[in-house]
């Protein structure tokens, strides 16, 4: 974890944005691609009320009294992590501007995130929103990606020119995820998807999002969403932790059953130019996958026979990670090699996670790493994935 400075350190303008044409060329060509990043409400799903029709607000009780909110079967609440609670705070104090919760003022978190590190772009993973698999009803799911997906557009994306934006669609619900995605892709700013449910993402339950996804050619994004074992259709974990520290540390455990899963089921072969960037659910589990998966298709290759080439393949050119929390060996020598084995240059992307507490700094997490890793893992990478919707 790296402290976040709050101080403007780019000497360009007042406000650490590059001003002048020269400046502005080589933040594109040079600048920090930021693939986690989470925008939160002030007032929780209140703040989609602008963007739903009156039926839907009196649906879900949110156009009523102030204390509806805190009362059960009054107002609908979104799935969230209430259960495994972080004892010393989920978020950093110091990405709250006073008076409002982290992250809820682009224009804040312009200043203290983008400007001083010289991000170029930032890829904005709902913080509020991410259980949305978890709604047991579809037609909600659907209206709530749609209204949240408008919010992020004028909130966040009208405002500053570096965010950019992965729109949530419902994932119980794959036609009417199609529908967003037809109606979301050509919008300024959008350059991913976030479609996690509860059904493992090999089943073709999942195959008309990745259609629509290979089509507008956007890549899906999957986080954790704290609602996993909490919701009987979210995500599920391999046994319900007790505490936030087995919850915290188990967290690559569903990215790795869906990596699998999507490889098994064909979905690169059918769609091979779909990407899958996995956030925050860790990277280094992908190399026991590797081995493990190419060491056994070559004996069952005849159950999987769709399968034309090693696993391991699909999984290094197809599959993205974010680096966010990045590991810390004990001994630094042995960072190198690990990285290496992954082919850490084509598969990792720069992640901060900001406003939460284990922020990582793009100017000190990757330190133990060579310049030209560190460029491929902060520039090249990312601007693979989003291609030219980052520009």
């Amino acid at each position: 974890m790296t402290t976040i400075d709050t101080t403007t350190t780019d000497p360009t303008t007042t406000s650490g944005a590059p001003r002048g044409a020269s400046d502005r060329s080589d933040l594109k060509r040079n600048g920090v691609i930021d693939s986690d990043v989470h925008p939160n409400f002030v007032n929780g799903i209140r703040d989609l009320m602008p963007y739903m029709t009156e039926t839907w607000r009196t649906r879900l009780g949110i156009s009523g009294a102030d204390w509806a909110k805190g009362m059960a079967a009054a107002q609908f609440t979104l799935p969230l992590d209430y259960l495994y609670i972080n004892p010393a705070g989920a978020y950093r104090e110091d990405a709250a501007r006073p008076g409002m919760p982290p992250a809820t003022d682009p224009e804040f978190v312009a200043k203290q995130l983008l400007d001083p590190h010289r991000i170029y772009r930032s890829v904005l993973l709902s913080g509020q929103c991410l259980g949305i698999g978890a709604m047991p009803d579809g037609m909600v799911a659907a209206t709530i990606a749609s209204a949240y997906n408008e919010w992020m557009c004028e909130r966040w994306l009208q405002v500053d020119e570096r965010f950019r934006g992965a729109i949530v669609v419902a994932p119980q619900d794959p036609e009417a995820a199609v529908a967003e995605i037809d109606r979301m892709a050509d919008r300024d700013g959008v350059v991913a998807v976030f479609p996690l449910g509860q059904i493992l993402m090999g089943e073709k339950h999942y195959w008309p999002i990745y259609e629509a996804c290979a089509r507008h050619e956007l890549p899906i994004v999957t986080h954790p969403s704290g609602t996993e074992n909490v919701f009987a259709k979210a995500p599920q974990m391999a046994g319900t932790p007790t505490f936030y520290l087995e919850w915290h540390t188990a967290l690559g455990q569903i990215h790795q059953s869906n990596t699998l899963s999507m490889i098994c089921h064909g979905v690169f072969e059918k769609f091979p130019n779909l990407t899958h960037v996995i956030a925050e659910g860790g990277f280094l589990w992908a190399l026991e996958v590797m081995w493990k998966l190419d060491r056994d298709w070559k004996g069952l290759r005849n159950e999987v026979p769709w399968l034309t080439k090693p696993p391991s393949e699909y999984l290094l050119g197809n599959v993205r990670f974010t680096t966010q929390p990045f590991i810390e060996p004990h001994d630094p020598r042995h960072l190198a090699p690990l990285m290496e084995m992954l082919h850490a240059d084509r598969v990792l992307m720069y992640s901060s996670d900001y406003p939460h507490w284990d922020f990582d700094n793009p100017d000190r997490a990757l330190q133990g790493l060579s310049p030209e890793l560190r460029r491929a893992i902060q520039v090249d990478t990312p601007r693979a994935v989003y291609g030219d919707r980052l520009d």
